[in-house]
């Protein structure tokens, strides 16, 4: 397995980013919360300077940047939108800005229904393997698919029409992005030195970490490929994962390494450990696991829960190690990490002592 790094296509995703960060700051900064992590100022006045930009109206940010779904039913922290349904990252992996936008405008009207319907079948569950042509050829069974799916009825609308006429709403979409490509690039001054560090870091990073984060969040079977093609990305703390063919697309945001650790516990992932447990869905998760592995789709009936809403917690509980995956006949299946569990309450216990120790020798 070859482990390749191209930071061409920040030039445009990190713009993208940034507009999805300016649509869903609570989102993000809540995400953040419930990580234990915390914000940099730099990106509060990248907000300010976002706010600025008269083109960047609220009928723009609503449209093409508004979440499908509500924010409890967002999978994997990933804010599905039409500006991030549009393309594919092995599209656009080895592109620049203004690459990324010449292609947009020259994809078929195929290309961007296949893109988006392939968003929606993820959203359901559904394999990138499922017929696509099925649905291109059938209106009636597209609209099925959007009346199942647990999004906004008005983005069921919006995409309904954007299906109908996507080189119309593409070239609107690209249209904005020019106008405003050099406020943009003005306001995103401000993470010069975060992107600067964090592409040094990513040149030097040890090749056993990507492998680590995409075993923690999607199983030791995703790894059988022949490339890890990773990109840096804007958004603190998070990891992006898809895959073409035999290659993994990954996308890193800066300082993700201090979300996933892979090292002795500490005072912080004790305190992490507390929070999770007191968060009744999450608790009743490890419960469930006990002595047995579920899909995420078992796990959501037995709590009456969507898939979606399982899927984020699965992504919290695994990412603190608490929890990890196998992929079994192409379903990807959940059990306790009872060593990660058994050595947390281990170090909980031995500092409770300490402080019990310390108090009976005053």
């Amino acid at each position: 397995m070859k482990i390749r790094l191209n930071d061409n296509v920040a030039d445009f995703s990190d713009k993208i980013s940034s507009i999805l960060f300016l649509k869903h700051t609570n989102f993000f900064i809540e995400y953040c919360n419930e990580m234990n992590l915390n914000l940099e100022k730099e990106y509060y006045q990248l907000l300010e300077e976002l706010k600025k930009i008269n083109n960047l109206n609220e009928e723009y940010l609503n449209f093409y940047f508004g979440s499908f779904c509500e924010y409890k039913d967002v999978v994997n922290a990933n804010v599905f939108c039409l500006a991030t349904s549009f393309f594919k990252v092995s599209d656009i992996y080895d592109k620049n800005f203004s690459e990324v936008i010449d292609f947009l405008l020259n994809y078929s009207d195929k290309e961007v229904q296949t893109n988006i319907i392939q968003s929606l079948l993820y959203l359901n569950g559904q394999s990138d393997r499922t017929d696509i042509d099925g649905y291109l050829d059938n209106i009636d069974k597209t609209f099925s698919l959007l009346n199942e799916l647990k999004i906004k009825n008005e983005f069921k609308w919006i995409i309904f029409k954007v299906l109908k006429s996507p080189k119309k709403y593409i070239e609107l979409f690209c249209e904005k992005l020019l106008s405003i490509n050099d406020r943009l690039n003005h306001a995103l001054t401000i993470l010069i030195p975060f992107r600067d560090i964090w592409i040094d870091q990513l040149k030097n990073i040890n090749d056993e970490f990507p492998k680590y984060i995409i075993e923690t969040i999607k199983g030791k079977e995703y790894l059988n490929c022949s490339y890890i093609n990773i990109y840096p990305t804007l958004i603190p703390y998070t990891a992006t994962i898809s895959k073409k063919l035999d290659e993994i697309y990954l996308g890193l945001g800066y300082k993700v390494d201090q979300l996933f650790k892979n090292e002795k516990i500490d005072v912080d992932q004790i305190v992490n450990l507390l929070k999770l447990i007191s968060d009744k869905s999450k608790f009743k998760i490890l419960i469930l696991l006990k002595n047995k592995k579920l899909y995420a789709n078992e796990i959501a009936e037995e709590l009456n829960l969507t898939n979606a809403t399982i899927s984020h917690h699965m992504r919290v509980l695994t990412i603190q190690g608490l929890v990890q995956s196998a992929r079994i006949q192409n379903k990807t299946y959940y059990y306790l990490n009872t060593k990660k569990i058994k050595f947390l309450l281990d170090n909980l216990n031995e500092n409770f002592k300490n402080i019990i120790d310390i108090e009976e020798k005053k």
